[in-house]
């Protein structure tokens, strides 16, 4: 079974080891492998500012960009751990 998160248009699906990110007014989803999965957090205020996309050089780039306050970030850190543990069971080599 697929593990999503939803927040402010946003709805990211883990299916296995793909995630597929949607956008609400958006035809196109984004789709990337949880190899390549990159996130970035900084604080904002109260809450976080968050990029999930692809990394490239350490850096994460395209994906979504989202804020979120102290609540939704927990059960947002919730769902990249098994995005996580998805790409850290992985056999074969990660990207280069």
């Amino acid at each position: 079974m697929a593990a999503e998160f939803h927040h402010d248009g946003y709805i990211f699906v883990l299916d296995g080891r793909v995630m597929d990110v949607f956008h609400q007014g958006t035809p196109d989803a984004m789709r990337f492998h949880v190899a390549f999965m990159g996130v970035d957090v900084k604080p904002k205020g109260d809450g976080f500012k968050v990029r999930v996309g692809t990394v490239v050089g350490g850096q994460v780039f395209g994906g979504a960009s989202l804020t979120m306050d102290a609540v939704t970030f927990e059960r947002f850190r919730a769902f990249v751990a098994l995005a996580t543990a998805a790409r850290d069971a992985a056999t074969g080599p990660g990207p280069s």
